[in-house]
């Protein structure tokens, strides 16, 4: 399969409109009881929209090596996406990369500054849209609230944005027309099992 422009649009787009479904529809109605927030659900979620964050980023950047691949979703973010860069820098590195080692968030510790960075994540209506994507300052700690709806929101706007920059530039076309096609397949390699393993 050969990337299109558009298909990063349309599947941004049906992503937000799966979340609110699920939030609506799955979430809501099991508040409070055994399933209260949908967690593992939340996560993958946010898991997915980082994903297409590195996917924008690597058609945009015209690399996907996954090598320079945080300054790269870090610098597609804070172009389109949001001007905040240490509350980019936060997400990123928890919610793209440590969640997907560890099946949860890590508390990220700047030891320069003696503070510690915690995460905030809701699904949507629970966090008012005017503090998502804000530090809540305790001391020697930031902890950033994002709201995943308002995430996904910002991110198809910050795509929309990219596409107009992509129509009217020829070196942002050629970058694109440099990635979009390994996006299709991928070559499997035959990983031999580790000792022990038969």
């Amino acid at each position: 399969m050969i990337e299109e422009p558009s298909t990063l649009l349309t599947e941004i787009r049906h992503l937000e409109e799966e979340v609110k479904l699920v939030h609506n529809e799955v979430m809501l109605p099991r508040w409070n009881g055994p399933f209260h927030g949908l967690v593992q659900t939340l996560y993958g979620y946010v898991m997915i929209t980082f994903a297409h964050v590195d996917r924008a980023s690597a058609l945009w950047a015209g690399s996907d090596n996954a090598k320079g691949q945080t300054p790269r979703m870090l610098a597609f973010l804070n172009r389109y996406v949001s001007p905040n860069h240490e509350a980019n820098s936060v997400a990123v590195q928890d919610w793209r990369h440590k969640l997907m080692h560890t099946a949860r968030p890590r508390v990220l510790t700047d030891a320069a500054m003696g503070r510690t960075y915690h995460q905030l994540l809701h699904w949507w209506i629970h966090l008012p849209r005017e503090q998502h994507y804000t530090f809540v300052e305790a001391p020697n700690r930031r902890i950033l609230n994002i709201g995943l709806v308002y995430l996904i929101e910002d991110l198809r706007v910050g795509i929309e944005r990219y596409l107009g920059d992509l129509a009217g530039s020829q070196d942002l076309q050629k970058k694109f027309d440099t990635v979009r096609g390994k996006f299709g397949s991928y070559a499997f390699l035959l990983i031999l099992s580790g000792r022990g393993d038969r």
